[in-house]
C-alpha cells in the first residue's frame, strides 16, 4: 500500500466521523442515553489516536512503530465492534425514530458530529507521523505486515454506517 492509498483510507475515516458533543438541550433521559451510547465508541477511537500519537513520538525503531500501529488497530477494531453493537441496539427503535422529529435531539447530534469532526481534523498530524514512520521503515517485514493491517482496519472503519 502506498502513501496515497493509506491517506485515502485515513480521509475516508475522517469523513465518516464528520457526521456526532452533546450539550444539555431539552432531551429526555432516553434521548440523552442514545446520544451517549453513540458517543462512547468515538471517545475510544479518539483516545486510540492520541495513544498512537504518543507512541509515534517515542518510537525509535521499526519495531516501536509496529507495536504502536498494532495497538491502534486493536483499538480501532474495538471501536467498530462497539459502534456496530450500539447501532444494532437502536436500529429501528422508537426512541431513534422520535429523535428524527425533535429539534433539540437533532441539534445535540449535530453538535456531537461537529465536535468529532474537529477532533479528527486535529488528529491529522498523528496520521502524518504514521505515514512518515511507515515510509521511513518501508523495507521492514513488520512494517509491511502492519501496513496491510492498517489498511484493513481503516477499511473496516470506513464501512460503518449509521
Amino acid at each position: 500500500m502506498n502513501r496515497y492509498s493509506l491517506w485515502t483510507l485515513i480521509f475516508c475515516v475522517t469523513a465518516f466521523v464528520w457526521g456526532a458533543t452533546t450539550r444539555s438541550y431539552g432531551l429526555d433521559a432516553d434521548q440523552q442515553a442514545v446520544i451517549e451510547a453513540y458517543k462512547k465508541p468515538f471517545e475510544g477511537y479518539i483516545s486510540a489516536v492520541n495513544l498512537l500519537n504518543e507512541a509515534l513520538q517515542n518510537a525509535k525503531t521499526d519495531a516501536d512503530v509496529v507495536v504502536a500501529a498494532d495497538k491502534f488497530c486493536d483499538s480501532a477494531n474495538d471501536f467498530v465492534d462497539q459502534f456496530n453493537d450500539v447501532r444494532d441496539r437502536y436500529r429501528g427503535s422508537d426512541i431513534l425514530k422520535s429523535m428524527d422529529n425533535d429539534a433539540d435531539a437533532k441539534k445535540a447530534v449535530n453538535d456531537l458530529m461537529g465536535d468529532l469532526k474537529k477532533k479528527m481534523e486535529d488528529s491529522k498530524p498523528t496520521f502524518d507521523k504514521l505515514v512518515a514512520a511507515l515510509n521511513k521503515y518501508a523495507s521492514s517485514a513488520g512494517i509491511k505486515r502492519v501496513r496491510d493491517r492498517l489498511a484493513a482496519t481503516f477499511q473496516r472503519v470506513q464501512l460503518i454506517t449509521f
